[in-house]
């Protein structure tokens, strides 16, 4: 488990030995476990989101661009 990024509204963590990402958006505390091809393409977008310094409102659209993915309360993770 390799924790790739933290901050008040995202938590994003890599699971090397199962091809897996998890997506936590703690604003709605909701989760999104990705894998596969799925994962590796989440991960290439966030790595190019953060080649730059982001607002709180930057997060807020990166996150909503990939609502769909997070269906999951966190409460039954």
């Amino acid at each position: 488990m390799n924790i790739l990024f933290n901050n008040p509204q995202l938590y994003l963590i890599d699971y090397p030995g199962i091809d897996a990402l998890e997506i936590l958006d703690k604003r709605n505390g909701r989760i999104g476990l990705l894998r596969g091809a799925v994962a590796k393409r989440m991960r290439e977008e966030f790595r190019e989101f953060l080649t730059r310094p982001h607002d709180e409102e930057e997060y807020e659209d990166f996150l909503a661009a990939h609502d769909a993915i997070l269906f999951q309360p966190v409460s039954l993770h």
